[in-house]
């Protein structure tokens, strides 16, 4: 889904032609003013829509709450090769890994230095939030070891990089399913047919997936990173939703420098979606997701399947989300218009020509990440604090997801607890103080494995006000060991030697 092209659209049989766009804009309506709490914001991405989820998360971390990244890689993963896209085949190298024709460049210590430095230098710069807010984050992240497009090694470079800024306990890392590479939805089937087998790479990228841990119903993505930052939420059936699609016009709110810009300018199309709960439509406070496509899954190519299918809006039904849908446009025709002919999110600098800092494109003023944090302050502009989980006299821990060696839980608040105390096998593993969402990443388990968690709501002089049943959960197995490869000029699975192949990994 991260596909940049190097050369002209006849070496490649799906550069998408451009559009004219008219027909996007004719159909848009104004982005609307609701009553969002622009603290309780989240965001969420697959492939290139995952760098942009990670990058618009740093820049906007004293607001982001939660990222959400399914086969990305770390924070100005590009480096120094990001300038206007120009050494853009070092880039898919290092950061993608899986194209025999770039032969995979590992992210080696001094890449990681050059990024986590980068990160310290730009948040000092103010070009990026405080470091402080994005230490408060609550991270989720998931890999599928069929993804030939973007390898292994690239998201495990993701999860290192957050563990040096975000604690270990607000980290949760997926990635022992065999998913090839594509957005992992539980809605599939409620409205359309687009998703695909979990090991099927190309179509339209959105995939079911069974989990072991849970066999009888398909793997939640949406579920389970929407948990990890909320807390535990009801899901509504797809054929059930109450709430509306918009389409709206996002060319208000397109710029590069500081300036208005014609959409195409910078490969954004001329309309995005909006998912709006009735209760957010009749004025109730809500918060927001902001949910990142991948390559080849703007609208202009998949319709409305990526807005309709890729599992948030289930959840967002009943819980008083918003889903923001941006969307991008393929584009190719520089120096018009950046060579984005698969309508990927920017995140190797193809938006930076004329700009002076390597960079840019991953801070707060570059094009699309000022882009998008328009439409969402437009969107917040009604927004009162805040969105408060009901409190229960009752506490209930909950499994929000799990992998070999990780357990991440969830619980809603009780009434008049201070803090709570979780134990494993009857052991404390952490005392927590009491927040808005309550949620915690039990790390370094062993695979296959059962523990017994508990739940203790404390008031303020420690004393308990309520405990939760116990709640066992088994680890899943460790990742198969698994080497797939994707051509990107012959769009196809193929072997470390450039054949094309059928075969994946159990």
């Amino acid at each position: 889904m991260s596909l940049p092209r190097l050369s002209s659209a006849s070496r490649f049989p799906l550069v998408l032609p451009l559009l004219a766009l008219s027909w996007a804009a004719t159909a848009a309506s104004p982005l609307p003013a609701l009553n969002i709490d622009l603290s309780q914001t989240s965001v969420s991405g697959i492939s290139s829509g995952a760098f942009m989820a990670v990058q618009f998360g740093v820049v906007h971390s004293a607001q982001v709450r939660g990222v959400a990244a399914t086969a990305g890689g770390p924070y100005f993963c590009a480096g120094k090769d990001a300038w206007a896209g120009a050494s853009v085949s070092r880039v898919i190298a290092r950061c993608m890994q899986g194209d025999p024709a770039y032969p995979a460049k590992p992210i080696g210590d001094a890449d990681m230095r050059n990024m986590v430095s980068s990160t310290r230098s730009w948040a000092g710069w103010q070009l990026i939030d405080p470091l402080e807010s994005l230490a408060q984050q609550k991270v989720w992240l998931f890999h599928g070891y069929n993804d030939g497009i973007v390898k292994t090694p690239v998201s495990d470079a993701l999860y290192k990089w957050y563990r040096e800024f975000v604690p270990a306990a607000q980290v949760f890392y997926k990635n022992e399913l065999p998913a090839a590479h594509a957005q992992i939805s539980a809605a599939c089937g409620s409205t359309g047919d687009a998703c695909q087998p979990c090991t099927t790479t190309g179509g339209k990228f959105i995939n079911s997936c069974r989990d072991e841990a849970r066999p009888e119903s398909a793997y939640d993505a949406a579920g389970a990173a929407l948990q990890l930052f909320y807390g535990p939420l009801q899901r509504t059936a797809g054929n059930a939703l109450a709430g509306s699609i918009r389409e709206f016009d996002q060319r208000p709110y397109a710029q590069q420098g500081g300036k208005p810009v014609t959409p195409l300018k910078i490969s954004l199309a001329d309309s995005g979606y909006l998912y709006v709960p009735k209760a957010c439509a009749d004025g109730e406070s809500c918060r927001l997701h902001v949910a990142f496509h991948g390559c080849q899954q703007q609208a202009e190519r998949v319709g409305r399947d990526f807005v309709e299918q890729a599992g948030f809006n289930e959840w967002a039904d009943a819980n008083r989300i918003v889903v923001l849908y941006p969307q991008t446009v393929a584009a190719v025709a520089p120096p018009a218009t950046p060579y984005n002919p698969q309508g990927c999110w920017d995140w190797w600098g193809y938006n930076d020509y004329g700009w002076n800092m390597t960079g840019y494109y991953a801070t707060r003023d570059g094009a699309q990440i000022a882009s998008v944090w328009n439409m969402v302050t437009r969107l917040a502009a009604a927004g009162k604090p805040a969105v408060a989980a009901v409190a229960s006299r009752d506490a209930r821990l909950q499994l929000v997801d799990a992998s070999a060696t990780q357990v991440a839980l969830a619980w809603a608040p009780v009434a008049g607890a201070q803090s709570y105390r979780l134990l494993r096998d009857g052991q404390v593993l952490a005392t927590l103080a009491a927040g808005p969402a309550n949620s915690w990443v039990d790390n370094q388990l062993q695979a296959q494995a059962s523990y017994r968690y508990s739940l203790q709501a404390l008031n303020a002089s420690g004393q308990s006000l309520a405990s939760s049943a116990e709640l066992v959960v088994r680890t899943g197995r460790t990742a198969a060991a698994c080497d797939p490869y994707f051509s990107l000029a012959q769009n196809s699975v193929v072997t470390r030697d450039n054949q094309p192949t059928t075969a994946v990994c159990p």
